[in-house]
C-alpha cells in the first residue's frame, strides 16, 4: 500500500462502480480524497456512479457536488407513464414497451447538474460504461454529449425507457461493467487507480438465503447475473494489475437509498467519506 504521501504525487485514477442511487456515496467517497489532497486525474463510471464521474471530470468542487445532489427531489426525475398504458403494455404482455419512466425530467435534470455538454469540454479524462442493445456490445463512451452518456449508463431496463443515442438503443452499464477498471486504465494510463466498489445487496447475503424468498428461481437468476458481474470486475482488476496499475480497494457498508428514501443520501454521503477517511488512515 503506497503512503499518502505517495498517493498525493501519483497520476490517480478514479473508478465509481454502479450502485442504485450510490451516487451520493460515490460523492462522499470523492470528498474524503479531495480532504486527504488525493486529486484524481481521471474517472470512470457505470450507472450511479456515471453520475459522479462526469461531475468529478469537470472539476466540480465537492461542496458543489453535494449540494446538487443534496437538493434533489423525487420529482426532478419521476415522470411515469400513466397508469391506464402500463396497463395496456401489461395485457400485451409488454411486447415492444420500452419502462416506465420517460426520462425526459431526467435528461433535463442533467442538463442542469453537468457543468459541460460534451466529454471535450472536461477538465479530465472520463470514461462512461453504456451496453447498446442495437449492437449488442458494451461501449465506453469519451466523446460526444456528456448528459447522453450518463443518462444512458443509468437507464436501469423496466424503470426507464431505453436511451436512443445515434440511432441505437442504449441502457445501464453497470450491467457489463459494475466498475469500469479496464476502461478507465486504457484510457487514461495511471499509475494508480482508486475504485470505489459498491457491492450488490445480494452478494451480502447469508448462503442459500435466496431460497426463504418468494419466487425463489428469480432471486437465484437475479443473484447469477450480480455474480457474473462480480466476477468479471476481479478478472479486470487481476489484469490491470498484471499491466502494473496498483488498484485500491474501497467497498463501504452503507444505509440504503431508493427514490422513496433520497433523505437518506446525505448520510450515505457522510458515510462513504467516513469510510474512506479510514480506510487510507489504516493503510498508511
Amino acid at each position: 500500500m503506497l503512503s499518502l504521501d505517495e498517493l498525493r504525487t501519483k497520476k490517480i485514477g478514479l473508478v465509481l462502480s454502479s450502485g442504485f442511487f450510490g451516487f451520493y456515496a460515490h460523492a462522499g467517497c470523492l470528498c474524503a480524497l479531495a480532504e486527504l489532497g488525493i486529486h484524481p486525474q481521471g474517472f470512470s463510471g457505470s450507472s450511479a456512479g456515471a453520475i459522479i464521474a462526469a461531475l468529478g471530470a469537470s472539476g466540480m468542487p465537492c461542496e458543489k457536488i453535494r449540494g446538487s445532489i443534496f437538493s434533489l427531489k423525487k420529482a426532478d426525475f419521476w415522470d411515469p407513464e400513466p397508469w391506464y398504458r402500463v396497463a395496456l403494455n401489461g395485457l400485451r404482455l409488454f411486447r415492444g414497451w420500452h419502462g416506465y419512466l420517460n426520462g425526459d425530467r431526467f435528461a433535463a435534470l442533467l442538463q442542469r447538474m453537468l457543468p459541460v455538454a460534451a466529454f471535450e469540454e472536461l477538465l479530465y479524462p472520463c470514461v462512461i460504461t453504456t451496453i447498446n442493445l442495437s449492437t449488442k456490445t458494451r461501449e465506453w463512451r469519451t466523446t460526444g454529449s456528456l448528459a447522453d452518456a450518463v443518462q444512458a449508463s443509468c437507464t436501469v431496463p423496466w424503470l426507464f425507457k431505453f436511451k436512443s443515442m445515434q440511432n441505437a438503443l442504449h441502457v445501464d452499464g453497470g450491467f457489463a461493467d459494475k466498475a469500469p477498471v479496464e476502461a478507465l486504465a486504457r484510457h487514461m494510463q495511471p499509475e494508480v487507480l482508486i475504485v470505489h466498489y459498491l457491492k450488490s445487496s445480494n452478494l451480502r447475503d447469508g448462503d442459500s438465503s435466496f431460497l426463504s424468498r418468494r419466487f425463489s428461481p428469480g432471486k437465484a437468476n437475479t443473484l447469477a447475473v450480480t455474480i457474473g458481474r462480480h466476477e468479471h470486475y476481479l478478472t479486470q482488476k487481476r489484469l490491470v494489475e498484471h499491466m502494473g496499475i496498483p488498484v485500491l480497494e474501497i467497498v463501504p457498508t452503507l444505509p440504503t437509498v431508493s427514490p422513496s428514501l433520497l433523505n437518506r443520501g446525505p448520510a450515505a454521503c457522510e458515510e462513504a467519506r467516513r469510510q474512506t477517511l479510514a480506510f487510507f488512515a489504516q493503510a498508511s
